[in-house]
């Protein structure tokens, strides 16, 4: 189980979370739905470990997989797939080159997520947004996950390569008991994919928590 205890997030001065908990069951997928510039892209890279939580958290403020804090070193079993994945590649590597350094996916597995063998060869610069959005997906989705954090992961992609993608996930999560944290601004998205969504209000109270039965 994923567990966040108590966690305060800042920036600067301004405070976006304050005393979030939340839970997340290995193979449940849990929505996140909250107004712009809340800071749902600040609380992904948190718990993922990409940055510090900063500001003053509360002294219970833990964030746990299987009751025990995330390792400050190597593989980090809490994977964020963000907003804008053209920014997460090196711009003088191939997109190839970065997948293996964490997996080396087959053949099959690049064609369930839609992904061209040829995009690998070829710097982030010579594809689309939607192509690295996959390609970055996929690179999250290390056998060695346990949880990923979705920031609208599909946005930009057309709403059957969304769908198959989805599907995909939905398996994945099914299969190998991955957890999922989806941050998303269409609910009814959140709807079709998620056991439960909680959604947040402008002043970042905590307005209700829904349960559904995700196909």
């Amino acid at each position: 189980m994923f567990e966040v205890r108590d966690l305060s997030l800042h920036q600067g001065e301004r405070p976006l979370w304050q005393g979030l908990s939340l839970t997340i069951q290995a193979g449940e997928r849990l929505g996140l739905s909250a107004p712009s510039g809340h800071g749902k892209t600040t609380l992904g890279r948190v718990l993922a470990g990409w940055q510090p939580a900063g500001g003053q958290p509360g002294e219970g403020s833990k964030i746990l997989l299987d009751g025990t804090p995330l390792p400050s070193r190597g593989y980090n079993p809490v994977q964020l797939v963000p907003q804008h994945p053209e920014l997460s590649f090196n711009p003088y590597r191939s997109t190839g080159q970065s997948l293996w350094d964490v997996w080396r996916p087959d053949d099959a597995t690049l064609a369930r997520f839609l992904i061209k063998p040829e995009w690998l060869s070829r710097k982030p610069s010579q594809l689309s947004g939607g192509e690295l959005a996959r390609i970055a997906l996929l690179r999250a989705l290390d056998p060695r996950t346990r949880v990923l954090i979705a920031d609208e992961v599909t946005a930009q992609l057309d709403p059957h390569i969304q769908r198959q993608l989805w599907q995909e996930l939905m398996r994945e999560c099914d299969t190998r008991g991955l957890g999922m944290l989806v941050f998303s601004h269409q609910h009814a998205l959140l709807q079709q994919v998620c056991h439960r969504i909680i959604r947040f209000g402008e002043q970042g109270e905590q307005r209700n928590t829904l349960t559904y039965h995700a196909a």
